[in-house]
């Protein structure tokens, strides 16, 4: 009996789609992902303190696939959790990432709507300009090239997937395909029409009503120039390397790049 270990991680980023595939996959006959999806089981320590075997129970729901995953977003953040690839090596040396990006501020624009559903009222923050200002991981989560870089030297860049946001949402079935590929897993099987799991604005701004009705009705992603252009020059130089590095055009998150 093959021992119970995950053969891939969808590390993030946070608000890119991981939801999304994360479901996909699960729906796969030979994939399955980890009860919640989200254990953090490599990168939260009081989770890690749990420890090996308290993680592989949680695949007990996979009984029957070949290919076990877990989709925790916060491997990704590498900053915060600086021992995560170490754990990931120890445990699992041979698996494979899949590491989805987005629109760096769309991204974090998304990542603040979820924040008011998520937050006490304290933290939850009436406008994006203040939140980025307050917590920075919202602008290092979009440090794709950071991110990718630490992985696939650690790893190998066979075993680290970029799944462009943009590329994925705008063909679903091409994008599918093209992970289970990368997984080697059959790529002629589809999700039912309708099944598929995704987190969309309109429910977390639900979620966020029911959490803090007063910033959840119409949360400000609205950006100040000054704090918008502190963001781009923060993010400029390592998306760029992300985007040369695939054969991106410089302008493919609407020229975001080119802005000075």
């Amino acid at each position: 009996m093959s021992p119970v270990k995950p053969g891939f991680l969808i590390i993030g980023a946070a608000k890119a789609a991981t939801t999304t595939l994360s479901s996909m996959l699960d729906q796969h006959p030979q994939a399955g992902i980890i009860e919640g999806k989200e254990p953090h089981f490599f990168s939260m320590d009081p989770v890690y303190a749990r420890g090996w075997s308290w993680y592989q129970s949680g695949f007990q729901r996979c009984e029957g696939k070949s290919l076990l995953g877990d989709a925790s977003t916060s491997y990704s953040r590498i900053r915060y959790h600086p021992h995560t690839v170490a754990r990931i090596l120890h445990h699992v040396p041979e698996i494979k990432i899949i590491y989805m990006v987005r629109h760096p501020l769309e991204r974090i624009e998304s990542a603040y709507v979820e924040r008011l559903a998520f937050v006490d009222a304290k933290h939850a923050y009436p406008s994006i300009n203040q939140a980025v200002k307050a917590e920075p991981m919202m602008i290092d989560s979009s440090r794709y090239w950071e991110v990718f870089d630490h992985y696939r030297s650690h790893f190998g860049e066979d075993r680290v997937k970029i799944v462009w946001f943009e590329d994925f949402t705008r063909d679903c079935d091409a994008g599918f395909k093209d992970v289970c590929r990368f997984l080697e897993i059959r790529d002629n099987i589809a999700p039912a029409p309708g099944t598929i799991q995704k987190n969309t604005r309109s429910q977390v701004l639900e979620s966020a009503k029911r959490v803090y009705p007063g910033s959840a009705s119409a949360p400000d992603t609205s950006w100040e120039p000054r704090i918008r252009q502190w963001v781009v020059d923060q993010l400029r130089t390592d998306n760029a390397r992300l985007l040369e590095h695939f054969g991106k055009p410089p302008d493919y998150w609407d020229g975001l790049l080119l802005e000075t």
